[in-house]
C-alpha cells in the first residue's frame, strides 16, 4: 500500500490510440465511512458513478439534512467573504489545499462551531458599526439642516436678501380662517427634516396640493452623499434638507403624515439663534466622539475578519466538496437490515488499470476514517492523466506531512497533547466491519461503456480538438494521435511562410517557458481570461503549427513574401534589349532549351526565379499547389479508410469491413487515386529537356484526361503527340470505372442483405430451440438461471480476459425498410462525398494563394515605400521606423491573427468532415468520473 502504482509506458501509449478497457463494478460502502471513502475517490478522480443523475432517480433522503447544513454553512462563508471584500482584508490563498487539508466527516461539526462563532462576532461588530455610522449620519443631517435653518431665519446677515418673521407671516395665509380675521402677528411654527433627493420633487408637489399657500418651504442639498445601510449592499444617497414654515398649527398633522410616507427624517430645531448655534456645536462634538468609536469598532471588526480570512478559503473549498459528496450519497441505493440501512450501493465504471489504485484509495480512506494518520500516500496520476489536482507531495519532510495531516480542521484551536503519543498502528485502525467492498459485475450490459484516454499536457490540446466534434466510441480508434501530425501540416500548407512561422514558434515558446507562472496566475486570478486560457491550452499546437509553417515556407521558398537563393537558380535569361524591343509575341522561358533550363531541378522546394516572374509565377505556383492539394486530400481520405478497416478488425466487425469499407476503398482508389497517379506520371514523364514526344508541348491535361475517363470518351489526337499518357491508358481507365461502378451496388445492398440473412438464420435457430423444448429434450432450472443472471467475482486477482469478450455493440432491432433507407443514404453520401471532399481540399490551394498575395501586398504597398525613400537621414530614419511599425502591426493583426485563425478553422473543418467522417463515429459517452477540480480563487 505504501508503494506508488504507476502504469507501464506501453499501457499509456495504447490508451491514447484507443480508449482504455473499462470495468463495471459494484461499490458497497458503509454509512459510517462512506463520506471519507467518497472524498478520497473524488480526489483520486477515476471512478464514474452510473445513473445517479437520471430524472427518474429516487433520492434516499438519508443525507438531505446534511445537504441543507452544507448550504447553510456556505451561506455563512459567503457572508464572511463579503465582509472581507468590503474591508479589503487579504484572504489567504492555499494552492495545496487539495493535498494537505482534505476534509473528514468528523470535521463538519467543528466547521459549524467555528463558522457560527466567527459569523456571530463579525455580525455583531458590523451591526454595532452600522448603527453608530447611521447615528453619525443622522447627526450630520441634523447639523447641516440646523445650519441652513439658522442662516435663513437670522436677519443680521449683511447683504443677503432675507425675510423677517412678520413678512413671512404676511405671506402665509390660513385658509381655515376668514379674510377679516387674519392675524398677521400670530406666531410661526417650523418643521425641519431631511429627505432623499429622488423623492423631494414629488414630496414638494404633494405638500403644495394639500396645503396650498399655507406652508412656505425652503430646501438645500447636502454637500456629500450619506451612507444608507439596508438589507442589501450599503449605498450612498443624495439628501435634501427641508424647512417648512406655517402660521397654522392644525395643518401639521397632514404634513407629518406626508413626511411619514416619504420617510422624511424630522429633526428638532431650537427656536432662538443662540440655541441653534449651541446645538450645532454640540452635534459637531458628538460626531467627533462617534467617529472615534467607529474607528475602534472598525479595528475590532478587521481583527475578527483577519482571523476568519486565514482559513476561510480552506473551509469554503472543503464545504463545497462536502456538498457534492453528500449529494452523491443522497442518490445512492440503501442496502441493509429491515429497520435501518447500513450500506450504500453504487454501480461504477473505472479503468481496468486503475483497479489496484482505487482499492488502495478505499483502504486508505477506511484507515483515515478510523483515526489513523495520513502516512500512506496513494499515487494520484490526475495531473498526468486529465489535468486535475496534482498527486500527493511525497518530497516534503515527514515532520511537515505529519503536522499537516494530523492538524485539525481550520478555524479551530489545536487540541493539546503530544501528537506522537496519539499515533495508532494502521492495522489496528483498519475496521473490517465497515470496510468498503468493490466487486466486479460479470453480467453483460446493453449500453456502451464510457470512453477514457490518458492524456498529458502535450496531447490534451489535440484531444480537445477531437472532443469538440464528438466523443469516440468505446475501443474505437482515436483520431487525436494522427491529428498531431496532420493538423499542423495542413495548417502550414495554407500558412507557409518562414517568417510568420518563426513568429508563431516564438509566441508558443514564450508560453511554454512561462507555463508555471501562467498556471499560478490562472489559479490565483479572480476573473478568468478565456482567450488567454485557450491560447495557453493550445501552446503545443501553436508550436507545431509554427514549425510546420517554417518547413512549408522553406518548400515554398518564401520569407515574408521574399524568396531565398540558396542553391542557385536552374533557369537563366538569354534575352537582351534588342530581342525584347523587336519581339512581337510574349516572351517566356523555354523549358526544352538548354539556354534557359539547365535540366537540374532546384534541390529543395521551389526555384527562386518564379517569385520574380509576375503572372507566370502565379500560374506556375497555382498549378503546383492545386495538384498538391488534391494529392494531400486523397492521401488523407485513404488513410481515414485504412483506419476504418483497422476499426472493423479491432472491433470484430468483419461484415462492415467487407461490405462497407472495402467498396469505399475500391471506389476511391479507382477514381481519385488514379487521378493522383496521373499527376505524378505527368510530372515524371513530361517536361524538361526530354526529347519529343515527351516535351511540355505534348503533355496532356490531367483534368481533361480525368473528365474523358468519367465520360468514357476518347480524346482527339494533338498533332504528332501520342494518344494518352501511356499505352493502354483507355483500357485501364475503362476497367477502373467499371470497378468503381460495381462497388456502388455492393455498398448499397451488401449490408442489408447480410442483416436479412443473419436474422433469418437466427429465427430458424430460435424455432429449432423452441421445438426441442416442446419435445422435452431441453432441461432447465429456472430458479438457478434467475440466480445466475448476476454473478460476482470476489477474487480480486481474477483475469480480465473474461470481461473483454463482452459484446457491447448489439444490433438494434430495426425494420428492414429503415435499414434499406439508411444504406441508401450512406451510399449517396459516400459517392457524392468522395467528389465533394476531394474538391474541399482545394481550400489548401486557395488559402495559400491568399496568404502569399496579402503578404506581398503589405510588403510592396507599405514597407518597400519606407525602404525606397531618398530623404535625408534625419527625415528618412523616422519615416522608416514609422513605416516598419505600421507594417509590423498589420502583419501581426492581419496575417498572423486573422489569416492564422482562418487557416486554423479551415484545417479543423478538413479534419472533422473530410478525414474523421471516414472512420470516426463520434457518438460515444465520455468518461465522467466523480472528481474535484483543482481549487482556485474562483472556486
Amino acid at each position: 500500500m505504501g508503494k506508488k502504482l504507476k502504469l507501464p509506458k506501453q499501457a499509456k501509449v495504447k490508451s491514447f490510440f484507443r480508449s482504455e478497457d473499462m470495468e463495471l463494478c459494484q461499490l458497497l460502502l458503509h454509512v459510517d465511512n462512506a463520506f471519507d471513502c467518497l472524498m478520497e475517490l473524488g480526489h483520486h478522480g477515476m471512478v464514474q458513478f452510473n445513473n445517479i443523475y437520471d430524472e427518474d432517480r429516487l433520492l434516499n433522503n438519508l443525507y438531505t439534512k446534511k445537504v441543507v447544513q452544507c448550504h447553510e454553512y456556505l451561506r455563512l462563508v459567503d457572508s464572511l467573504h463579503q465582509q472581507i471584500i468590503q474591508l479589503n482584508v487579504n484572504e489567504i490563498f492555499y494552492p495545496n489545499v487539495d493535498r494537505e487539508d482534505r476534509m473528514r466527516e468528523r470535521d463538519l461539526r467543528k466547521y459549524e462551531d467555528s463558522l457560527r462563532r466567527l459569523h456571530l462576532e463579525a455580525s455583531t461588530v458590523m451591526e454595532h458599526y452600522q448603527r453608530m455610522d447611521t447615528r453619525r449620519y443622522r447627526m450630520m443631517e441634523q447639523c447641516f439642516a440646523i445650519t441652513k435653518a439658522n442662516k435663513f431665519m437670522t436677519a443680521d446677515r449683511g447683504s443677503e436678501l432675507l425675510y423677517s418673521e412678520s413678512t413671512i407671516g404676511g405671506l402665509v395665509q390660513d385658509a381655515s380662517v376668514g379674510n377679516n380675521h387674519v392675524q398677521y402677528g400670530s406666531q410661526l411654527s417650523y418643521l425641519l427634516g431631511t429627505i432623499r433627493a429622488e423623492k423631494f420633487h414629488s414630496f414638494e408637489l404633494l405638500v403644495y396640493r394639500m396645503c396650498s399657500f399655507n406652508v412656505v418651504m425652503r430646501f438645500a442639498e447636502m454637500p456629500k452623499p450619506i451612507m444608507v445601510y439596508t438589507s442589501r449592499e450599503p449605498e450612498k444617497v443624495r439628501m435634501f434638507t427641508v424647512l417648512m414654515m406655517s402660521s397654522s398649527s392644525t395643518i401639521w398633522h397632514k404634513v407629518l403624515k406626508i413626511c411619514a410616507q416619504y420617510q422624511v427624517h424630522i429633526h428638532d430645531c431650537p427656536s432662538s439663534a443662540n440655541q441653534r448655534t449651541a446645538r450645532i456645536k454640540e452635534l459637531t462634538q458628538e460626531i467627533r466622539n462617534i467617529e472615534r468609536v467607529l474607528k475602534e469598532a472598525e479595528l475590532m471588526r478587521r481583527q475578527v475578519l483577519e482571523i476568519a480570512a486565514r482559513d476561510l478559503f480552506i473551509v469554503r473549498v472543503n464545504l463545497r466538496k462536502a456538498l457534492r459528496v453528500y449529494d452523491l450519497m443522497n442518490r445512492l441505493r440503501l442496502v441493509g437490515g429491515v429497520y435501518e440501512a447500513k450500506y450504500l450501493l453504487a454501480e461504477v465504471y473505472l479503468p481496468v488499470s486503475e483497479l489496484a489504485n482505487v482499492r488502495d484509495t478505499l483502504v486508505n480512506a477506511n484507515r483515515l476514517s478510523g483515526g489513523a494518520d495520513r502516512k500512506i500516500s496513494i499515487t494520484d496520476d490526475k495531473e498526468e492523466v486529465n489535468g486535475n489536482a496534482p498527486p500527493l507531495d511525497e518530497s516534503a519532510p515527514a515532520e511537515n506531512k505529519q503536522a499537516n495531516n494530523n492538524a485539525p480542521p481550520p478555524l479551530n484551536e489545536t487540541a493539546s497533547g503530544d501528537r506522537n503519543s496519539q499515533r495508532v498502528d494502521p492495522m489496528e485502525t483498519l475496521n473490517f466491519t465497515t470496510r468498503p467492498i468493490m466487486m466486479k459485475k460479470t453480467r453483460t450490459v446493453n449500453h456502451m461503456p464510457p470512453t477514457f484516454f490518458r492524456l498529458n499536457k502535450f496531447t490534451r490540446g489535440f484531444q480537445a480538438l477531437i472532443d469538440a466534434y464528438g466523443n469516440a466510441d468505446y475501443q474505437e480508434l482515436n483520431p487525436a494521435p494522427y491529428t498531431i501530425i496532420t493538423f499542423p501540416f495542413l495548417f502550414a500548407v495554407m500558412f507557409g511562410d518562414m517568417g510568420h512561422g518563426i513568429l508563431l514558434i516564438l509566441f508558443a515558446l514564450l508560453m511554454i517557458w512561462r507555463a508555471k507562472q501562467i498556471e499560478i496566475e490562472q489559479v490565483s486570478a479572480v476573473s478568468e481570461n478565456e482567450i488567454m486560457n485557450i491560447l495557453f491550452a493550445g501552446r503545443y499546437i501553436i508550436l507545431l503549427m509554427g514549425i510546420f509553417s517554417v518547413y512549408m515556407g522553406f518548400i515554398y521558398n518564401i520569407v515574408l513574401s521574399k524568396s531565398m537563393n540558396l542553391f542557385g537558380s536552374s533557369w537563366s535569361c538569354r534575352y537582351n534589349a534588342t530581342t525584347v524591343s523587336e519581339s512581337i509575341v510574349e516572351l517566356s522561358f523555354d523549358p526544352s532549351s538548354k539556354n534557359f533550363y539547365t535540366g537540374n531541378p532546384y534541390p529543395i522546394g521551389m526555384d527562386p526565379v518564379w517569385v520574380v516572374c509576375g503572372q507566370v509565377s502565379i500560374t506556375t505556383t497555382n498549378s503546383l499547389k492545386m495538384k498538391m492539394a488534391i494529392i494531400l486530400g486523397v492521401s488523407q481520405m485513404m488513410f481515414g479508410l485504412c483506419l476504418s478497416a483497422a476499426n472493423c478488425v479491432l472491433l470484430k466487425k468483419y461484415a462492415d469491413l467487407l461490405l462497407v469499407v472495402v467498396p469505399q476503398m475500391i471506389f476511391l482508389v479507382c477514381l481519385f487515386c488514379y487521378l493522383c497517379f496521373l499527376i505524378f506520371f505527368k510530372w515524371l514523364t513530361y517536361g524538361g529537356l526530354k526529347e519529343h514526344p515527351y516535351t511540355s508541348s505534348c503533355a496532356p491535361s490531367v483534368l481533361i484526361t480525368f473528365i474523358n475517363m468519367m465520360l468514357m470518351k476518347k480524346e482527339s489526337p494533338n498533332g504528332d503527340c501520342p494518344d494518352g499518357m501511356f499505352p493502354g491508358e483507355r483500357t485501364v481507365e475503362y476497367v477502373l470505372v467499371i470497378l468503381a461502378l460495381l462497388a456502388v451496388p455492393v455498398l448499397l445492398a451488401g449490408k442489408p442483405l447480410y442483416i436479412m440473412r443473419k436474422r433469418k438464420k437466427a429465427k430458424v435457430e430460435e424455432e429449432k430451440i423452441l421445438a426441442e423444448e416442446r419435445r422435452g429434450k431441453a432441461t432447465r432450472q429456472p430458479v438457478k438461471v434467475m440466480r445466475s443472471e448476476i454473478r460476482y467475482y470476489f477474487d480480486e486477482t481474477v483475469s480480465t480476459e473474461v470481461f473483454k469478450d463482452r459484446s457491447y455493440d448489439q444490433e438494434d432491432e430495426l425494420e428492414m425498410s429503415e435499414i434499406w433507407i439508411h444504406s441508401c443514404i450512406h451510399t449517396i453520401e459516400t459517392v457524392l462525398g468522395s467528389i465533394s471532399h476531394t474538391a474541399s481540399y482545394l481550400r489548401l490551394w486557395a488559402l495559400s494563394l491568399a496568404h502569399d498575395q496579402l503578404s506581398e501586398v503589405l510588403w510592396h504597398m507599405i514597407l518597400s515605400k519606407g525602404l525606397a525613400n531618398n530623404m535625408p537621414l534625419y527625415y528618412g530614419v523616422p519615416i522608416l521606423m514609422a513605416t516598419f511599425f505600421f507594417w509590423a502591426t498589420l502583419t501581426v493583426a492581419i496575417l498572423l491573427m486573422m489569416e492564422g485563425l482562418s487557416a486554423f478553422l479551415h484545417t479543423l473543418r478538413l479534419h472533422w468532415v473530410e478525414f474523421q467522417s471516414k472512420f470516426f463515429n463520434g457518438s460515444g459517452e465520455i468518461f465522467r468520473p466523480f472528481s474535484f477540480p483543482p481549487s482556485n480563487h474562483r472556486s
